[in-house]
């Protein structure tokens, strides 16, 4: 519902505020007054393209601000949420600036954003039913659902469009595995290549730092035989061993320890250092003992170091990745060997999921074309009503391949009389015959859905009498599903008005100045009187039209 509307230096507008209510929301005035401004604004607000022209003269930017209520609209709240955009509760706030250097902005909720969210966010919120082009009833692509609608087929439509993304997958994932299975032969003698190389190597944990530290040894078996040999001598069998040196030591100590009692633990720790060295010098003699000096030993580590050094380069870093990378070649030598069964069996799936979807969709299309007929005639009754009494609907079936949407694509098409043929909506050249059309489509329409903004300008253009009362009532009876605001010459209609404006326009110093004001029952009757009676209006035309307020 469309609470309030701001215009600031629009057109030949100042500054100016509208509160519309709910219900039927009706605007006259004198042709000329600005009533259309309106109109324009609000199709700024749902995103047609601005021009400078329409800056008040003298003014470097024009202001719309639009508060919408849409606590009715969940599906948009969440959408604003999804979008980035901040929560203002069941409200929205759409606001467009327009600069005289060819900038234009939109802002929505205080932030600014894209013409393409704007789409967007306001697609179903407003309908308007003029010559511009913001009425969804128009794009041939909504005719399909607008069919559907009437139709009561959300749930056939629904089941139509589950079974086709369920189609979809299963074929995705057939081609997957197929596209696997086409490179199967190449892949599992890859795979299984790969496996016996790591099989072949025969690796043990911790086998490669054991190798180094062996090949380690072997690289330097001089050098270390020479050092314990080396060592083993000075120690223990040369001429002047430390052994024998430490023992002379001891003795002499020993000797004099007969003098100084002191030195007897001297003697002893020199004892017990000596053994300790004996025991270094033999160790030492038995490692060179052991050292291996062989060539082919160290060339068989070698080779072996740089076999699992190859690996490493291809499956891991390490003996551990290089197993774990076995274990996963093996697993996946396990799914592609199943492959072929999985495909048989989506594909039994498949057959029996189209089969199903095939069936739906038949059924779909049988209900929408009696829908279609139904919608039809029903819209050709209507017509007539409202003064377009040769006027006809057609629906056309177009055959397209399957969809989520089902087998064929619908369009509207219209003839204003017998001997025309019919054609799209969005070629019907007078703007009152489209608003009237649109008029008997929503209120049809409006048995089965509802909760946006119809706005209908000018729908009465051309007709009178008690065809203008037919318009008028159906608009009315639009507005209890709806919020309708519209603008209208004809008393017929206007009487029917929930809140009734009234818009004027003077000049004052040479400037002009419009107003739009909310009429009291006196103030309306004036109106309707005005309306009725024209230039000169009579006690006998403001009788009439309290008769018709009445009414």
């Amino acid at each position: 519902m469309l609470l309030e509307l701001t215009l600031r230096n629009f057109a030949i507008i100042d500054e100016l505020t509208v509160s519309f209510g709910e219900g039927l929301n009706i605007l006259t005035g004198e042709t000329g007054a600005g009533k259309s401004i309106i109109v324009e604004a609000i199709n700024l607000i749902l995103g047609e393209k601005a021009s400078s022209d329409l800056i008040k003269s003298e003014k470097e930017g024009a202001l719309i601000e639009a508060l919408f209520d849409i606590s009715k609209k969940k599906e948009l709240k969440d959408k604003l949420i999804s979008l980035g955009f901040e929560s203002n509760g069941d409200e929205v706030v759409i606001k467009r600036v327009i600069s005289r250097a060819g900038r234009s902005r939109v802002y929505i909720n205080g932030s600014i954003t894209t013409f393409n969210l704007l789409e967007q966010i306001v697609e179903g919120l407003v309908d308007i039913f003029s010559q511009h082009e913001h009425q969804t009833l128009l794009k041939e692509e909504r005719h399909l659902g607008v069919l559907d609608e009437f139709g009561v087929l959300k749930s056939p439509t629904e089941r139509v469009s589950d079974l086709y993304h369920k189609t979809t997958k299963l074929k995705r994932e057939i081609e997957e595995l197929e596209r696997d299975q086409k490179n199967k032969v190449e892949r599992e003698d890859f795979l299984r290549f790969q496996c016996n190389e790591i099989d072949s190597i025969r690796l043990e944990l911790g086998e490669d730092e054991r190798l180094e530290e062996e090949r380690k040894k072997l690289a330097n078996a001089e050098r270390l035989f020479s050092v314990a040999n080396n060592a083993y001598g000075i120690l223990y069998e040369g001429e002047k061993a430390v052994t024998d040196i430490l023992k002379r030591i001891r003795n002499q100590i020993e000797e004099v320890a007969k003098i100084d009692a002191a030195l007897v633990e001297v003697a002893k720790s020199i004892e017990k250092g000596n053994i300790e060295i004996q025991d270094a010098a033999f160790t030492l003699r038995d490692y060179a003992s052991n050292i291996s000096f062989d060539p082919h030993g160290l060339s068989s580590i070698e080779i072996r170091l740089e076999e699992i050094k190859k690996l490493k380069r291809k499956y891991g870093g390490s003996i551990i990745e290089i197993l774990e990378k076995r274990k996963s070649l093996e697993e996946e030598l396990g799914r592609i060997s199943g492959g072929g069964e999985r495909i048989e069996a989506l594909k039994k799936d498949l057959e029996r999921v189209e089969s199903e979807l095939n069936n739906c969709a038949r059924e779909l299309s049988e209900k929408r074309r009696q829908a279609a007929g139904r919608l039809m005639l029903a819209v050709s009754k209507e017509l007539g009503e409202v003064g377009i009494k040769s006027g006809k609907l057609l629906v056309e079936f177009e055959e397209k391949p399957i969809s989520e949407l089902g087998f064929e694509r619908v369009s509207f098409l219209f003839s204003a009389n017998p001997d025309e043929k019919p054609k799209p909506l969005t070629r019907v050249v007078s703007g009152g015959e489209l608003s009237r059309i649109m008029l008997v489509l929503k209120e049809i329409l409006a048995r089965v859905e509802g909760g946006s903004v119809l706005i209908f300008d000018e729908a009465d253009s051309g007709i009178g009498g008690a065809v203008a009362e037919t318009v008028g009532r159906k608009i009315k009876n639009l507005s209890k599903r709806y919020q309708v605001i519209c603008i209208t010459h004809l008393p017929q209609v206007a009487k029917f008005a929930d809140t009734h404006f009234r818009v004027t326009k003077t000049f004052r110093g040479n400037k002009t100045r419009v107003q739009i004001k909310a009429l009291n029952y006196d103030e309306r009757v004036e109106e309707l009187g005005r309306m009725l009676g024209g230039i000169k209006v009579t006690e006998k035309t403001i009788e009439a039209a309290r008769e018709m307020l009445k009414n």
